[in-house]
């Protein structure tokens, strides 16, 4: 996942107008895309013999979906149920890759590519970048969330690309003591962003990334700031010059 400036040579810091592009490295691309199916396959040919083991265990459950996988005998079953392994592993390899976020940066900008999406981030707009856990997190002036999404790159190449352009680091965020724990009819928030936050509580239930984002992007326009662990939620004023 080590990122690679264009047109300039990978250990050196890049220069004006060069870019550098963070997310899934050629070798995550090839073990996805590659080791996946073949995987899929070969777990596909042994199936039948698997289920035949596991229907001789007594205390296993769901036997019947198992007997009918053993049933199936001869090179034709076995080369049908390959198939459709390859091609179950092939799909998901895909969205796989598909669905993890690309983030090209220069100088000037931060552009990022995420199902089908585009979305630039002028340089000026930028205040802090910092990386929690496995989320990449951009904040500006007044510690709004510009953007909060998880990364496949890792967290010593985000910070070396976004330091070799001039980007503002921060090892930690600079606002976590703010952070309180959500809790129905906060006494501390208005009665809009309470109303908020339980609609984003029975998004983060059903996982309904469309909606989470949407529903943050509402909050932080009341001047709050929300962050998730899990389905738990914590928020923090935004703070302003």
């Amino acid at each position: 996942m080590t990122p690679q400036p264009h047109d300039a040579d990978p250990e050196s810091a890049p220069g004006p107008g060069k870019s550098t592009e963070l997310g899934l490295s050629f070798t995550d691309r090839l073990v996805l895309l590659v080791g996946g199916p073949v995987a899929g396959a070969l777990l596909g040919f042994f199936l039948p013999s698997l289920a035949g083991w596991l229907v001789s265990l007594r205390w296993v459950p769901m036997r019947g979906p198992l007997e009918l996988i053993d049933s199936f005998e001869g090179p034709w079953a076995a080369a049908g149920l390959s198939a459709a392994g390859l091609l179950l592993a092939l799909v998901l390899a895909y969205l796989a890759v598909l669905t993890c976020m690309k983030v090209t940066l220069t100088d000037s900008w931060i552009r990022i590519e995420q199902n089908d999406r585009k979305r630039t981030i002028a340089r000026p707009d930028v205040d802090t970048v910092f990386v929690e856990g496995k989320k990449l997190v951009i904040l500006d002036r007044d510690s709004r969330q510009l953007l909060r999404e998880t990364s496949e790159a890792r967290a010593e190449d985000i910070a070396r690309a976004f330091v070799a352009h001039g980007y503002p680091w921060a090892k930690a965020d600079p606002y976590e003591e703010l952070y309180r724990r959500w809790v129905p009819d906060t006494p501390d928030l208005p009665g809009a962003v309470n109303a908020l936050l339980k609609a984003r509580e029975a998004a983060l239930k059903k996982k309904a990334g469309d909606d989470i984002a949407e529903l943050r992007d509402e909050v932080q326009k009341l001047g709050f700031v929300v962050r998730d662990d899990a389905a738990k939620q914590y928020w923090r004023p935004l703070v302003r010059p």
